[in-house]
């Protein structure tokens, strides 16, 4: 169900609801057929109390799963802003050094930049890519052969480079980390349980079933939405991308 997180809001908003909306539908619709109407009528007396219970621990999951998606959206955006920032600072360090060595370190800036908008759409998957690390390693070798003249820029360089490593295992860790396939199933089996209570408390009125389930849809398909919208801040339609390092490389 990746193709989810690629959609606008305009358009995903009414698809999650069009897809709760037909499980609603066929719950409303159970108590109807002749072969299941009699197992149906076994929860006729179900207190509409086990309903609020249900709803309770949809909520619960709900905003425990959200609490986590918004504290990794958070620091997915912290991580890149990091990256950008010391991947300007080297670009500033780089034009305090005289030539050859400053269109050296330059260079090796940009590259460092597009090889990391390079494995940008493939970090939820494989993670970083070797590219990447070896123009890391190839900065730091730079940094390190610099002559003893420059020893005070060298430790800049050096400590802009740490900054960058650390933010970067920072941004790949969290494109690999988000609401795994045993979370969303389990919402999805609290959100049917609580269908099910509605649907066994309004039995014999098929008007406030209707209304019950209709609420339930939107209840649903709305906690879906926030959570899809902010699971992975890496990929989707509005996905956090490398543009912000692509111009710090670039002195912007």
């Amino acid at each position: 169900m990746t193709w989810l997180y690629f959609l606008s809001f305009p358009l995903l908003l009414p698809v999650l609801t069009l897809m709760t909306g037909l499980v609603s539908a066929l719950l409303w619709w159970l108590p109807k057929l002749p072969y299941l109407a009699p197992l149906m009528r076994w929860g006729k007396g179900m207190s509409p109390v086990i309903q609020g219970i249900c709803g309770t621990l949809f909520v619960l999951a709900t905003t425990f799963l959200s609490s986590s998606v918004w504290t990794a959206e958070d620091k997915a955006y912290e991580a890149v802003a990091v990256e950008a920032r010391q991947v300007r600072q080297l670009r500033t360090l780089a034009h305090l050094f005289p030539e050859p060595r400053r269109s050296e370190l330059v260079v090796l800036v940009h590259e460092y930049a597009e090889q990391s908008a390079a494995e940008w759409p493939h970090m939820t998957e494989t993670g970083g890519s070797r590219a990447a690390e070896e123009v890391l390693n190839a900065l730091y070798g730079a940094a390190v052969s610099l002559a003893g003249s420059e020893q005070m820029l060298s430790d800049q360089i050096i400590q802009a480079l740490n900054a960058v490593g650390e933010a970067r295992e920072r941004r790949l860790d969290i494109a690999r980390n988000s609401v795994n396939q045993d979370q969303w199933v389990v919402m999805l089996i609290l959100a049917l349980i609580l269908g099910v209570a509605v649907t066994f408390v309004h039995i014999d009125d098929d008007r406030a079933r209707a209304i019950a389930l209709a609420l339930v849809t939107v209840m649903v398909a709305t906690a879906l939405l926030l959570m899809i919208m902010h699971d992975r801040p890496f990929i989707g339609y509005e996905a956090l991308g490398p543009e912000a390092i692509l111009a710090a490389a670039k002195g912007l």
